[in-house]
C-alpha cells in the first residue's frame, strides 16, 4: 500500500544574530500500512517529537497532519490502532501539545482527534484510549491549560475556549460499551477554572456554556 509522508521545515533568523537561526526538529517512527503524514513548521525551535520521545504512528489506515506557525512550539504524538485522524494546527508561540491515543497493548482504533490553537504559552494534554472517539478541541488566547483523560468506548469531546489563563479537565471513564460519554463545552472568559469528571457504567451527556472571568465549575457524574 502507499505511503504519503510530506514534512516542510522553513528556517527563520531572528533579528541579526546567527545564534538566532530556526531550529525545527522532526522525529518520525512509522509502522503500518497506508499512513499519510504531513508535517508543516514555519518559525523557530518547533518540534514534533525528540531523539528519547519518537513521534509514533502504529496501525494502518492512519491520517496525521500537523501545522506549527510561531516560535517554540512542540508536539509529541503517539497513534496506535486503525483508521486514525489526527490533525493538529497550531499558531502562535511556545504551545505544547502531548497526544497519547492507545499504547503497546491497547489499540485506539477509528478515533478522529483535531486540535487548533491559536496564542500563545497554552497547554494540552490528551490521552485517548479505547474505540470509536472522536475529540475536537479549539482554543484562542493565551496561557490556557486543558488536560484530557479519555478512557471509555465511544464517547466524544468537544470543548472550545476563547480567552486567557483558563484550565479545563476532562475525564471520561467507566461507560458502557452503548453509546459512551458525551461533553460539549464553550468557555468564554479568563481565568476560568473547570473540572468535568464523568463515570460510571451508565452513559452521561454534559453541556456546559460559561461567559466571565475566574468562574469554577465542578461536574461529577456517575460517582
Amino acid at each position: 500500500m502507499k505511503k504519503i509522508i510530506t514534512i516542510t521545515g522553513v528556517l527563520i533568523a531572528l533579528g541579526t544574530s546567527a545564534s538566532a537561526l530556526a531550529n525545527n526538529s522532526v522525529y518520525i517512527e512509522q509502522i503500518g500500512n497506508t499512513n499519510t503524514v504531513t508535517i508543516t513548521q514555519v518559525g523557530s525551535l518547533n518540534r514534533v517529537g525528540t531523539e528519547a520521545n519518537h513521534s509514533t504512528i502504529t496501525g494502518s489506515t492512519n491520517t496525521m497532519t500537523t501545522t506549527q506557525t510561531g516560535d517554540s512550539n512542540e508536539i509529541d504524538y503517539t497513534v496506535i490502532g486503525d483508521t486514525n485522524t489526527i490533525v493538529k494546527n497550531i499558531t502562535g508561540d511556545t504551545n505544547i501539545v502531548t497526544m497519547t491515543c492507545g499504547d503497546s497493548s491497547t489499540a485506539c482504533t477509528n478515533v478522529t482527534s483535531t486540535t487548533t490553537i491559536q496564542g500563545n504559552l497554552n497547554t494540552v494534554t490528551q490521552t485517548i484510549k479505547g474505540d470509536t472517539i472522536t475529540n475536537t478541541l479549539g482554543i484562542t488566547g493565551n496561557s490556557n491549560v486543558v488536560t484530557q483523560n479519555i478512557q471509555t468506548d465511544n464517547s466524544t469531546a468537544n470543548i472550545t475556549i476563547t480567552g486567557d489563563s483558563n484550565t479545563f479537565t476532562n475525564t471520561m471513564s467507566g461507560a458502557s460499551a452503548g453509546g459512551g460519554h458525551h461533553l460539549t463545552a464553550t468557555v468564554t472568559g479568563t481565568s476560568n477554572t473547570h473540572t468535568v469528571t464523568q463515570h460510571g457504567t451508565v452513559d452521561t451527556t454534559v453541556w456546559i456554556n460559561t461567559n466571565g472571568n475566574s468562574n469554577t465549575v465542578t461536574i461529577n457524574t456517575g460517582m
